[in-house]
C-alpha cells in the first residue's frame, strides 16, 4: 500500500492540468497513488489524464457526471487506498519536494489528523508571493502544531486545497465536504477540522496556487454561488474570539462581493452580522464606500498585482 493518495478533481482544465499533473509525477517522494476524478469534463482534460495513465500505473482515473468540487473531492477520498489523503486542484502545482515535506510533518507528528505545508500565490506573471501568516516568522524549517488556526488565518488561510492533507478517517468523521456549498466549501471544512483537531504545519513553501489560471471558480457569477452558512458556528464563536473574528472577516468578503454585484439586500444581510471590531480600518472603510469607489479600488488592486505590487485589505 502506498503512503499517500493524491486526489485531483478535474473539470475542464486542459490548459492548466498538464503542468499540475507533471508537478505531481515529478515528486522526489515516490510512494503514492494518484486518483483523478473527472467531473464530467467537456474539453480535452480526460484525454490528457488517460495519456499519462498509460505511462504510470500509479494513476487511476474515475469518471462521473458533473457535480462540483465538493462532491468530486468526496468521491476521490472514498476511493483512496491509503489513510493519508492529499489534494491538489487541477490548475495549481507542487514543488518537487512537496510530498517529502508532507511526509516530514507526519514523521515528526504521526498522530496529526490533518496537516499542511506553506504555499505561495501566483497573482500574475509579475507577482508571486509567499502566503502571509504569523507562523512563518519562525523560519522555513519549522514543523509543529498550530495553537490557534483561526488567528493564524486572518490574511491567508493556513490551508489551501492544494497544500493540505488529512487522515481519511478524520475526513470521513467530519462528514467530508458539504456538497450543498458551491463556493468556499473548503473554508467550511477547515473550520470544522480546526474545531476538532490541531493542524500540523510545515513552514517550508512547497505548493504554488495559480490565481491567474483559466476557468477558476472565482471567475464564476455570484448568482451561481452558494456560500457556507457561517451562522452554524456562532455558538462556538461565542467562546472563541479568534473564530468570531475569522467568521466576520469571511462575512466581510462575501458582503463586499454582493455590493460589487449590486445586490444590496444580501450586502446588508451579511454586513449586519459583522462586529466591526473584528475588522481592520481598511475593511471598515470599504464597507461604507459607494459601489463606484469599490469598483475603482478593485481595478486598482488588479492593476497593482499585474504590475508586480501586492495590496490586500486583509492586513
Amino acid at each position: 500500500m502506498p503512503k499517500f493518495s493524491v486526489i485531483i478533481p478535474l473539470y475542464n482544465k486542459e490548459k492548466d492540468f498538464p503542468l499540475t499533473l507533471k508537478s505531481v509525477m515529478a515528486q522526489t517522494f515516490k510512494d503514492f497513488e494518484v486518483i483523478i476524478v473527472n467531473d464530467g469534463s467537456t474539453d480535452n482534460s480526460l484525454a490528457i489524464a488517460e495519456a499519462e495513465a498509460k505511462t504510470d500505473s500509479r494513476i487511476k482515473i474515475f469518471n462521473k457526471k458533473n457535480e462540483g468540487l465538493a462532491a468530486t473531492r468526496n468521491y476521490g477520498v472514498a476511493r483512496a487506498n491509503t489513510e493519508d489523503v492529499i489534494w491538489i486542484d487541477a490548475d495549481d502545482s507542487w514543488h518537487p519536494f512537496h510530498l517529502e515535506n508532507m511526509a516530514a510533518i507526519l514523521k515528526k507528528l504521526p498522530e496529526a489528523q490533518w496537516f499542511a505545508a506553506a504555499y505561495e500565490k501566483k497573482h500574475s506573471d509579475n507577482l508571486t508571493r509567499s502566503m502571509i501568516a504569523p507562523t512563518l516568522e519562525k523560519g522555513e524549517n519549522w514543523i509543529g502544531v498550530i495553537e490557534d488556526y483561526f488567528k493564524e488565518s486572518m490574511v491567508d488561510s493556513l490551508t489551501h486545497p492544494s497544500s493540505v492533507g488529512m487522515k481519511k478517517s478524520f475526513f470521513l468523521n467530519l462528514g467530508g465536504h458539504n456538497t450543498a456549498i458551491t463556493f468556499s466549501e473548503d473554508t467550511d471544512l477547515w473550520i470544522r477540522a480546526a474545531l476538532k483537531a490541531p493542524l500540523a504545519f510545515s513552514n517550508k513553501i512547497s505548493a504554488t496556487i495559480m490565481l491567474d489560471s483559466s476557468n477558476r471558480l472565482n471567475h464564476t457569477s455570484l448568482k451561481t454561488r452558494i456560500f457556507p452558512d457561517y451562522d452554524v458556528f456562532n455558538a462556538q464563536a461565542e467562546m472563541n474570539s479568534s473564530l468570531k473574528k475569522y467568521l466576520d472577516v469571511h462575512r466581510f468578503s462575501i458582503a463586499l462581493n454582493y455590493k460589487l454585484d449590486g445586490d444590496i439586500e444580501n450586502f446588508k444581510k451579511y454586513k449586519s452580522k459583522i462586529a466591526t471590531t473584528s475588522l481592520n480600518s481598511k475593511q471598515r472603510l470599504l464597507l461604507g464606500v459607494p459601489k463606484v469607489i469599490l469598483v475603482a479600488s478593485k481595478r486598482l488592486k488588479e492593476m497593482l498585482h499585474t504590475s508586480g505590487f501586492y495590496f490586500s485589505v486583509y492586513r
